[in-house]
């Protein structure tokens, strides 16, 4: 089996949200509330490969969010009882606020969605809701065990802390398959 099977199998669990971390799992719920409360800008950033994508993912399978590879992608006909998350988003203050209002009040009635989720690598620089995430050894451990709990045992101190946090988490898990198959 190749890590892209294994890759697969790990974002099937999303839908279960069994497969997130400690730090994706605070994440989460302050996406939720902020969501829930209805906080109309909010942005998700960290490094890449810690898992922003796949929080946003697994809301997606709880909550009325609608997710959108880039800003090029969003469809403007999004209901305005939804809640949206651009992957991609550019982190420039400037550039942000363009692309919040382009989709907060883009329509001709000035009605968006009631959240806008801006997924990025580096944090905006302005005065919005900011939800950092990264991975900590509680988090590289939690998922060690999902991996021997779905695909066997393995080697997982070959991997040096600076190679797991440098890389992201998808590079670590590939490399844990790999030395799953070997």
């Amino acid at each position: 089996m190749n890590w892209l099977t294994y890759h697969k199998q790990l974002l099937k669990l999303a839908e279960t949200m069994e497969t997130l971390m400690p730090s994706q799992i605070s994440a989460r719920n302050v996406l939720l509330l902020a969501i829930q409360t209805w906080e109309p800008y909010i942005n998700l950033y960290g490094p890449p490969g810690v898992g922003k994508t796949f929080i946003v993912h697994c809301l997606h399978h709880c909550t009325d969010l609608l997710y959108f590879s880039d800003p090029t992608r969003y469809n403007a006909s999004v209901s305005k009882e939804c809640a949206v998350a651009i992957d991609n988003a550019p982190h420039t203050r400037q550039e942000a606020r363009r692309l919040y209002d382009r989709i907060r009040w883009g329509q001709k009635d000035y009605t968006g969605p009631k959240n806008v989720i801006l997924i990025t690598r580096q944090p905006i620089d302005d005065d919005i809701r900011k939800i950092e995430l990264t991975l900590t050894d509680i988090d590289i451990a939690h998922i060690e065990n999902i991996m021997r709990q779905q695909f066997g045992k393995s080697d997982f101190e070959d991997f040096s802390e600076y190679a797991q946090q440098r890389s992201g988490l998808w590079w670590y898990i590939k490399n844990l398959c790999c030395s799953i198959e070997c």
